[in-house]
């Protein structure tokens, strides 16, 4: 039949450019404290995305933007003395108070770039595998 090589060809051409632009959605929890969250990575095809930890609120959070915009203008920029870089901290969305963006490891789609709870402060942040989902 004709149906099955013309449904895997179409999948073949389409899907990668469905997944091209997609960020991921991380279901986390931490071994040590129990402190759970999903915590977002990456954008959209239609928007780009910059995600950080609000202390003030305890929660994930991120900024958006359609992409091909501007970028939001950073709330401050400090100079972190560890690695010699600029760190651009934004205004939360849901307070009126800083949030800095998460600083990624290289990693790969599987685990999101960090591992430190941001409650205990302890390298015990974990993904809990059954859930994570690539979103557009």
């Amino acid at each position: 039949m004709i149906k099955s090589p013309l449904i895997l060809a179409l999948a073949i051409v389409f899907l990668p450019a469905v997944t091209a632009f997609a960020g991921t959605d991380f279901p986390m929890k931490c071994t040590n404290c129990g402190y759970e969250s999903h915590v977002q990575i990456g954008g959209g095809k239609l928007f780009e995305q910059i995600a950080g930890f609000c202390a003030e609120t305890g929660k994930f959070v991120s900024l958006t933007w359609k992409r091909g915009t501007k970028k939001p203008e950073p709330f401050a920029k400090l100079w972190d003395s560890a690695s010699g870089e600029m760190i651009e901290i934004y205004k939360c969305p849901a307070c009126p108070k800083p949030f800095m963006p998460l600083r990624l490891k290289p990693t790969t789609r599987d685990i999101p770039g960090f591992d430190c709870c941001p409650k205990c402060s302890k390298h015990t942040f974990r993904v809990e595998m059954e859930g994570v989902m690539i979103f557009d």
